[in-house]
């Protein structure tokens, strides 16, 4: 079994208490004045989201509605741009190279901010090519295997994978992406033996579960929902703090004896760096308003979203510089390095 570093240990400890109190970073939020259009000049034409994944995709779906109502709320249209590929790389890239003026949003996730900088050599930008507006939410993931798995359960699995003699494959969505990092968390925590198989994204890993090629993947709460209920896969082990509403009968990895691997991921909105402070008050102003709407709150929750975030600008960039310490320690445990 691999040992975990003390100071990696640590590093999960604090992630997984952001992870818990992020809603009550909040609080500040709702004392802060609202800019308007006339005090900053702010947007003077049409803005850019930028989306470092495939149109189509839940997250895409969730980006796409919250720039429905940012258009509005901003008083210009707010344009979605997909520029996917390369595990979030491609997109993030694009936005890090536009002009600091405040038109060029992007959503950023654990994947680009997060993981990346850390595994990659050289992304082609940098986290701070970014200003934090504020975070989304989070997702928990799910650990499933086939229908018909040889493993009955989550200590099953552990039990039989922690000899010399058995192995399991472990399909990712690529090398370096969060199924990637959180499955090499998973080996790490358990000292199971796994061996990861990249794919280009969750849903070939899915549907190469569902033929029988590989024995786990993690998959979104909300995407692999159904999915179990109807037995067409099954569920190991649940990311977050709580058991997700939609399956009650699937324990989370604290439950299981391991904390650590929270199996979660987040959603934020950006913008690339450089703007005045003017301009990103703004734009907070405008995410805050729509976040706490409770249509727009409903509406997210239903799309997977365990609980809705919203906390300020300042905090949301604290949280992501200690992301990107706690997957610095997890990569450099792991082992794990990627180039472009």
């Amino acid at each position: 079994m691999t040992s975990v570093p003390d100071n990696l240990t640590s590093g999960l400890a604090r992630r997984r208490s952001l992870l818990a109190s992020g809603a009550l970073a909040t609080g500040s939020a709702f004392l802060m004045p609202k800019a308007t259009r006339a005090q900053t000049g702010f947007p003077s034409r049409p803005l850019r989201l930028v989306h470092a994944f495939a149109p189509g995709s839940g997250t895409d779906n969730t980006g796409r509605a919250i720039a429905d109502r940012l258009s509005a709320l901003l008083g210009q249209p707010v344009v979605v741009e997909n520029r996917p590929g390369a595990n979030m790389i491609i997109g993030t890239e694009y936005a890090a190279r536009q002009p600091a003026d405040g038109h060029t949003l992007i959503m950023v996730t654990l994947d680009n901010l997060g993981i990346n900088p850390n595994v990659y050599r050289n992304p082609g930008y940098a986290v701070g090519d970014f200003d934090p507006l504020t975070l989304i939410g989070f997702l928990p993931l799910v650990l499933i295997g086939p229908a018909g798995s040889r493993f009955s359960s989550f200590e099953h699995m552990r039990r039989e994978l922690s000899t010399a003699r058995e192995s399991a494959f472990f399909g990712t969505w690529g090398v370096g992406s969060v199924a990637h990092m959180y499955g090499e968390l998973l080996r790490m925590e358990t000292g199971v033996n796994l061996q990861f198989v990249p794919f280009a994204g969750a849903a070939p890993a899915t549907t190469a579960l569902l033929g029988g090629q590989i024995d786990f993947t993690l998959s979104s709460a909300f995407t692999s929902a159904s999915q179990i209920r109807q037995g067409s896969v099954k569920a190991f082990a649940i990311g977050g703090d709580a058991r997700h509403p939609e399956l009650p009968d699937v324990p989370t990895f604290a439950e299981l004896g391991f904390p650590k691997v929270s199996a979660v991921q987040w959603h934020g909105i950006a913008v690339r760096a450089g703007g005045n402070r003017a301009i990103i008050d703004r734009l907070y102003a405008a995410l805050h308003q729509m976040l706490d709407e409770p249509e727009t709150r409903t509406r997210l929750l239903r799309s997977g979203y365990s609980g809705i975030d919203g906390r300020t600008p300042d905090a949301f960039a604290g949280f992501i510089a200690e992301e990107t310490r706690t997957w610095a320690d997890v990569v450099r445990a792991s082992g794990v390095t990627a180039t472009r």
